[in-house]
Formats: C-alpha cells, sequence, structure tokens
C-alpha cells in the first residue's frame, strides 16, 4: 500500500512521466528502493509492455532477486495473473534470468557480466543499489552506461538508478544525484505546519536513554513523536532544489515508516563505538 511510504509515490509517478527519461532515486536501507522497481517491473508489463533490462551488482543478486522478489511478485499481484510464462513450461526463451510476456520481455543482468549487459535492444533499463556495482564491467566499461546503451533507439526510454550512497565523493548514485533537480522530502510540523526536510541533527533523547529519541521542529522547536510521523508522511511533498532533464530524489531513515526515531538513536550510539559500525550507520 503506498499510503504507508506515501514518498514512494511520487518517485513511480516520475518513472511513468513520458516527458522524463532519466530518474535517480538515493535513500537509505530500507525505506522502499527495490519495491520501486518491483512495481515498475509490473506496471511496464501491465500497462505498457516493453523490453526491460533489470541490472543488479552480480549474476546471482540478479538470479535471487528473480527467485525472492520478482517470481512472488508475479505469483501474488491480480492485475499480473498469467502475463509472464511459467519458467517450468517448455519455452527455452523463458528461465530465471530471461522471462517473457505480450508484448516485451525482462531481461535480468549482473553488473559484473558484460555479457548479460549487452545482449539486446531494451527501452526500459533499471539499476538496483549502483553503488555496490564495479567501475568497469569486465573490460567493457562502466555497467551503468554499457546499460543504458541498449535503449538508444527508443525515443520513448526510460532508465532508473537506486541505491544506498557509499563513500562521500567516490559514489556512482551521489553523482547521479548531484546531475539531478535533487527534490527532497518536504514535511509538515504537526505543530506549526512548517513545511521542513528531516535532518539527523533535529534528533534527540535525554542523556543516556537514546531508545527515548523524538525529533524537534526546526521551526519552533516542537516534539514531534514516532505517532507524528505517518501524517507528516501523507501531508508531505517532493521540492526539487534545481533545473536539470535527470529527476532526482533523497530520502533518509528519519521518514522510514518502519524504524522510529528511538531505534535509530539507539543503534547509532551503539554504532558510534566502531569507525565501520558507524560507517554501515
Amino acid at each position: 500500500q503506498t499510503d504507508r511510504a506515501p514518498y514512494l509515490r511520487g518517485i513511480m509517478d516520475a518513472v511513468c512521466d513520458p516527458a522524463i527519461e532519466r530518474v535517480v532515486f538515493m535513500k537509505s536501507a530500507q525505506t522502499g528502493g527495490t519495491e520501486i522497481i518491483n512495481n515498475v517491473v509490473g506496471y511496464y508489463i501491465d500497462q505498457d509492455p516493453a523490453p526491460i533490462l533489470m541490472v543488479q551488482p552480480t549474476l546471482d543478486m540478479g538470479k535471487a532477486w528473480s527467485k525472492d522478489r520478482f517470481a512472488p511478485m508475479l505469483r501474488d499481484t491480480p492485475a499480473l495473473d498469467g502475463k509472464v510464462r511459467d519458467r517450468r513450461s517448455r519455452d527455452s526463451d523463458n528461465t530465471v534470468l530471461h522471462k517473457v510476456f505480450t508484448g516485451g520481455h525482462i531481461t535480468i543482468a549482473g553488473a559484473n557480466s558484460p555479457a548479460s549487459l549487452a545482449s539486446r535492444p531494451i527501452r526500459i533499463t533499471l539499476f538496483d543499489e549502483v553503488d555496490r556495482f564495479p567501475a568497469s564491467a569486465g573490460p567493457e566499461g562502466d555497467p551503468v552506461s554499457l546499460g543504458r546503451k541498449r535503449s538508444t533507439t527508443f525515443w520513448n526510454r526510460k532508465s532508473l538508478e537506486v541505491s544506498t550512497p557509499t563513500v562521500k565523493g567516490a559514489s556512482r548514485i551521489e553523482q547521479a544525484f548531484e546531475e539531478s533537480t535533487q527534490d527532497r522530502y518536504h514535511v509538515p510540523c504537526p505543530h506549526c505546519d512548517e513545511y521542513q526536510t528531516l535532518k539527523w541533527s533535529q534528533c534527540q533523547w535525554p542523556e543516556g536513554e537514546p531508545e527515548l529519541a523524538y525529533y524537534a521542529c526546526e521551526s519552533c522547536g516542537s516534539v514531534i513523536t514516532d505517532t507524528d510521523k505517518q501524517g507528516m508522511l501523507r501531508a508531505g511533498e517532493w521540492r526539487g532544489g534545481k533545473d536539470s532533464s535527470v529527476r532526482g530524489f533523497h530520502i533518509n531513515e528519519l521518514y522510514s515508516p518502519w524504524v522510529t526515531f528511538g531505534q535509530m538513536a539507539a543503534s547509532f550510539v551503539e554504532a558510534k563505538k566502531f569507525p565501520d559500525t558507524l560507517k554501515t550507520w
């Protein structure tokens, strides 16, 4: 249900907007990035059939996505029921990494496999966790560029890149976001109605009790609790920072409906004991 994470709606709408060719989503873990990709795949199978390329960091991860995410979605979504051929049929064109549907097909590739990136013309290119991609797909070069080249002949081509960022200055998704409109999700304070983006510096808690963390409004200083979050998310809106032909979105874990302020604060207190765990946090 998109109402559970309303910020995803604007991103999915951008992917379906014929005026937008490239969409970038820089996000924290567990905020719904892969679900966006799943929904986009389902949309194009059901509403606008086309050749699709889904790129994961490795071929093994591509197989895992196909079995653990894509297959259950096909099984459990009424709109997709029967639209993709069963790989157990006698159709040699239908495998774990390649599936055919009326009007199109989806190829699942690994960024570490240049052969899987260069096989056929593609209209819709989807890249998941691009910061985990190798710098080069074998000797062929940047895997994102290789994948997007497959769509050159399509006037209505579409590209979506999703990832959590890694090291600042060396992050593929950060660089793509910097070239984009840099949309951020603005939500209203439930006390003063002032729209703002959620920042970690405003997350506060009593000394030694991070599990009691709350969010302090940047405008009026009022206490915002987890019970306020869902209403804020539903009233939120994406606002861009600059003009660009690339539509870019950024969200952090403070917006996640699945994580509380207290859980984030407790994990921060634990993580900052060591550089590597803090880096992951």
